[in-house]
């Protein structure tokens, strides 16, 4: 993986006709490797799940972790990211969501595979990672210089069909407590994206639930969170029964792409609300 002229990363792909960018995302890694959250012991939920992506897509092309990495915001918790995604030999790209400390990224994702924030080329895709962190705040923002970087990044690359992740939902999901928290003046990254036709894709993290819909001629997105998941509807906080897992994208050369969530049941541990 290496910057081109314009300083975004190129993704070397075996075809690049077709390639695969899987989303993982909220694995609200603890500082204590054996670390639970609500009783659901997330690095080893982790390590299944990537497990599951190793042996289903052996091929993939690139992971984007879309926030919420760590549950405490401390080094060693990205380090475990880092050390679980040695072995898969693909580059991944990581976005800060609320539960995440953007120093503490710094400190423990110190890897040549690991990257923070950016954008990537793969195949005749370009990837765009944003980062809507807001400190000690639950719902995100996109800054203004965060905004200007996807300008320029889709001003360089107008004959790339674009996906886009971030941490924050850009829209309501219908879940009144989840929807609190998520991304403010949403309406600025949506004219943005209007002015440029080559977005095809938003896609997001944060609500632990898989989401799909449409926005004119761009495709929203949700993947489903790799430890716990909430259940779609509620008004307040509910943890659902089903497995964790992933989001996978097939991009093709001729800017469509297929989209899929798959989940991973021996990842599944029960959740206890209560418990930390």
């Amino acid at each position: 993986m290496r910057a081109d002229g314009t300083g975004v990363l190129e993704v070397e792909v075996g075809d690049p006709s077709c390639v695969t960018v899987i989303q993982i995302t909220d694995s609200h890694l603890r500082q204590d490797a054996d670390g639970a959250v609500l009783g659901v012991p997330t690095r080893e939920a982790l390590r299944r799940v990537l497990a599951g992506i190793r042996r289903d897509y052996p091929h993939t092309d690139l992971i984007v972790h879309s926030g919420d990495i760590a549950d405490d915001g401390h080094p060693d918790s990205y380090r475990h990211l880092a050390a679980l995604v040695r072995d898969l030999d693909v580059p991944v790209v990581c976005v800060p969501g609320n539960h995440d400390d953007r120093k503490a990224m710094s400190q423990g994702l110190v890897s040549t595979t690991v990257h923070r924030s950016c954008s990537a080329r793969v195949g005749s895709w370009l990837v765009v990672a944003l980062d809507t962190l807001v400190s000690n705040a639950e719902y995100g923002r996109l800054s203004g210089s965060e905004l200007q970087r996807l300008d320029v990044d889709l001003l360089s690359h107008t004959d790339h069909p674009t996906l886009v992740f971030l941490h924050h939902p850009p829209v309501e999901i219908g879940s009144k407590w989840m929807d609190a928290m998520g991304l403010r003046d949403a309406q600025r990254l949506f004219d943005l994206v209007a002015a440029r036709a080559q977005v095809r894709v938003l896609a997001w993290g944060h609500n632990h639930q898989a989401f799909e819909d449409r926005r004119g001629g761009v495709c929203l997105l949700a993947a489903p969170a790799t430890c716990f998941q909430f259940t779609p509807g509620s008004r307040h906080m509910e943890v659902d029964a089903l497995a964790p897992g992933y989001r996978v994208f097939t991009l093709y050369q001729d800017g469509t792409f297929d989209t899929k969530v798959v989940r991973v049941p021996e990842a599944w541990f029960p959740p206890q609300l209560g418990t930390e």
